[in-house]
Order: structure tokens, then sequence, then C-alpha cells
């Protein structure tokens, strides 16, 4: 079958990003015959089809518009029997796998701004919002979508709360990972080298956290938690694209494709985000036999056994509570890294996405 996908992003050093990357390679090994439109791509020998959609707007705020209708005319006068959407900024008409709801991120954004603060006043003022919000209407508008897929069923709530999208209409897959990348014995054989590498001591914790924004994700109380607990072999490995300010705890490596030579160097993973309809990283790290500390507020986290395979905490911005939670992971006070690879199995990208494919191409 002949298949469209469109993202602006097809790579492994994002969370869309490397859903798209993954479905192109999945469904291309499935036989289909595989078109990938976006403005940065991975080649990294990949047998499926790039075709580039270039940016006409290099304002950060104008970009969602730029993609959505340099990918329109890009795809104009072109065939396929399957369309795949990963956003609003894509085309309309295809199957819309909703990694999440703009609106409800804002929602839940304002309740956790202070009024009148810097942060508040930055989301009601930026010009990007209203313009996803107008995108996320047109897709999930009544003939915006052949059929939609939501991550969670939270995701399916929203669709239906904030615009009415009937739930016949909605089928929930979860995102999931890579198990020739994601492992147990390759994060073992590569340890000891990565550590080196980036200059940890054996007696050094390390708590690798992985996001491309800092504040949503959690990251100034993951620090200051650390600060507080006064425990001198902690050290925080942080993988992304926006560097932290410098700190003498802190190991920034930048934006990455090689996500998981950085948990192989871990002892535990940490993400107290604020908002996350997922949370692709928190079962990739989970596959590599990391222990792992959330928010309740992740949809990833249905995946956690608190306790055993990691800790959740229910107010991601209560410094104390994290470093409570933190505490007996680091102690080692876990499952075995077996057995936190082997509670997240069925999340494997070879059996989600048979069902993303079966949604896509009707099967």
């Amino acid at each position: 079958m002949k298949v469209a996908l469109s993202f602006p992003g097809c790579n492994r050093r994002g969370g869309v990003e490397r859903i798209i990357y993954e479905c192109a390679k999945f469904l291309h090994t499935r036989g289909h015959d595989v078109t990938v439109f976006a403005n940065e791509y991975e080649q990294n020998g990949s047998a499926f089809t790039y075709r580039h959609v270039e940016l006409q707007s290099r304002l950060k705020a104008l970009r969602p518009v730029a993609f959505h209708r340099a990918c329109v005319a890009a795809m104009r006068g072109s065939e396929f029997e399957a369309y795949g959407s990963f956003g609003c900024v894509c085309p309309e008409g295809g199957v819309y796998w909703a990694q999440s709801v703009h609106a409800a991120w804002l929602e839940k954004a304002k309740s956790l701004r202070a009024p009148g603060s810097i942060a508040w006043w930055k989301q009601r003022l930026n010009p990007a919002h209203p313009l996803l919000l107008k995108l996320e209407r047109s897709h999930f508008s009544k003939g915006g979508y052949r059929r939609i897929i939501a991550l969670t069923e939270e995701v399916k709530a929203d669709l239906g709360r904030f615009y009415g999208v009937p739930a016949a209409d909605i089928d929930v897959v979860p995102n999931g990972y890579a198990p020739e990348e994601f492992n147990v014995p390759r994060a073992r054989e590569i340890r000891e080298a990565m550590r080196t590498e980036l200059g940890y001591t054996p007696e050094q914790k390390v708590i690798v956290f992985v996001a491309n924004e800092l504040d949503r994700k959690g990251y100034p109380a993951l620090l200051a938690s650390v600060e507080a607990m006064g425990d001198p072999r902690l050290r925080i490995l942080v993988a992304g694209r926006i560097a932290p300010a410098p700190h003498p705890l802190v190991n920034y490596v930048g934006s990455t494709s090689e996500v998981a030579r950085y948990y192989a160097a871990a002892d535990v993973f940490a993400l107290p985000t604020l908002y996350e309809a997922w949370g692709l990283v928190i079962i990739e790290a989970m596959a590599t036999g990391l222990p792992v500390l959330t928010s309740k507020l992740a949809g990833a986290s249905v995946a956690v056994h608190e306790g055993v395979t990691g800790n959740l905490l229910d107010d991601p911005r209560d410094e104390a509570e994290i470093a409570r939670k933190l505490r007996p992971l680091i102690d080692g006070q876990h499952a075995s890294a077996e057995e936190i690879a082997a509670s997240v199995e069925k999340y494997a990208w070879s059996r989600v996405l048979l069902q993303y494919e079966q949604v896509l191409c009707g099967t």
C-alpha cells in the first residue's frame, strides 16, 4: 500500500519525531511503500522515501502555519492509499495520531502558573497558541480526519471535551520503544565506557533527565531537590535541545539520537513533568533497566509499579516530595534491571505498531 506520513521532523532526537521515524521504518518492513513529508529528517540508511518540506518563515511562532501550508503544497497532486499525520501542523484528512491536545495543555498550564507571573504572561501573549488552536479545530472538526488515534484514554476524553470528537471515531494506541536499542545487556556492555567518557567516578550516582523543554518537564524542581539533598555523590545528566544554566552538579550533552548511551551511564531516570500526555522517554529508560521517578501527570506513569520499578509524584513542583521519592531509588530500593525491563515489554514497537497499521490501512 502507498502510505504518506507527515510531521515537521522525522528522527530519533525528539518525541513525536521519534514516533513517526519508527512508524515509517515499521511500515516499510511490512511491505508498504512509505513516503515521509518532513522539514528535518534522519536518513540513517532508511529504505523509505523522504520528501523535503521547505519552510518559508524563520519566525518560531509562525512555523506551525508555515509547515502546514508548505506540506499541503508538497503533497498536492500525489496519490496515496493511506495518510498518517502526527500533529495539527500537518495537512488534514488522514489518520491523526493525537500525541496530546494543545487545548488541554493550555488549560493545565493556567492552573500551574500564578496569574500575573512572567510565565503566565508569556503563555498569554505567545502568538503560537491561537495558531495551534485554530489548526487543532480544523483537524478535529467533521471532515478534518479519516480517523483519530488517541495516545491514552485521557487524550481521548480531551478530544471529546474540547472538540466534540465522537468516541466511536477514536482508537487508543500507546507509544512504544525499540528493544534492539533500549535493553539491559547493551546498557551494561557500554556502561563503564560511557561513565568514563562523561567523567563520572564509580561512587557517583547519576540521575538522567531527558527532555526538549526544561520548565514544563520539571527540571528546576529536580535540580533544587538534588541540591537540597546535600548528597555529594549525586549528579544530573541532561540531554535535550535546551541547555540548562551551567551548574557544578549538571552535565549537559545536548540533543542526541543516541539517548540509550546516556541511560547506560545513569543510575536513575527522573522526569517530574507538569504535563505529559505519554512520555516516550519513561518507557525507553525502563527498557534499559533504570528505575524511574516521574509524576502521576505523565500518561506513561501507568507503566510504573510504584515502589518496585519506580516512584510517582503527586505534585511535581514539591521539591521535598521529589527528594523523598528519589532517595530510595538512588539507594537501590527497587526491582532488578531485568525485572524493570520486562515490565514494559508489551510496549515494544513491534507490538504497538501492528495496532497502528491496522487503523491506518484499514486492515
